[in-house]
């Protein structure tokens, strides 16, 4: 979590659940699991296969927070590690990329956008999914656990195994790459980076 998010009151916890503490463990899960399954989602697009994602991470994370050593920023890492791991798994067991699901369409009419507003949406949001799914896996990566999870440079750099500097400049070029393709034209500034 970044700071000013609970930091100190998520170590103390993490540190009980450590201890063994089965009321800790479950305020740790209830913390993070929000954020694991909004990650889970971006990544994937299916809510039930988001919802099995995330369970995997937890029950995952139940069984791996004993080896945890850390302050909670780490330990956002490496929930985030488990959590980037099991979605690659449930990938691969797929065969295939994400798909994305289409709104229903509601039975009675209310004040919220209309069937052709929604379409209009959800036609600019698979767009840019399917953008973001054409960037490379480590690009999709870093902007997801950046912008969907909430993380900052540190935090994905330990979660992927990389330095924060290069988490900034793998976001740079993934943002360039993607607004190229949103306005059809390459951005002078970012060749070269």
């Amino acid at each position: 979590m970044r700071q000013g998010d609970g930091g100190d009151e998520l170590s103390g916890l993490v540190a009980r659940a450590q201890a063994g503490d089965p009321a800790a463990v479950g305020d740790v899960i209830r913390r993070v699991r929000p954020r694991i399954f909004r990650y889970a989602m971006a990544r994937i697009g299916a809510r039930e296969e988001a919802e099995d994602v995330t369970q995997e991470t937890c029950v995952a994370l139940t069984e791996a927070l004993p080896r945890f050593d850390g302050d909670a920023s780490r330990f956002t890492s490496f929930v985030f590690g488990i959590a980037s791991n099991k979605v690659l798994m449930s990938q691969r067991s797929r065969g295939r990329r994400p798909e994305v699901a289409v709104a229903d369409v509601p039975d009675v009419s209310s004040a919220a956008p209309g069937p052709l507003e929604r379409a209009e949406r959800d036609d600019a949001l698979r767009g840019l999914l399917a953008r973001l799914d054409g960037l490379p896996d480590r690009h999709r990566d870093v902007l997801l656990l950046r912008i969907v999870a909430d993380l900052s440079a540190e935090q994905v750099g330990e979660a992927l195994g990389t330095t924060a500097a290069n988490v900034r400049v793998i976001q740079h070029r993934a943002l360039s790459t993607l607004r190229a393709g949103i306005t059809g034209r390459t951005d002078d500034t970012t060749e070269g980076v």
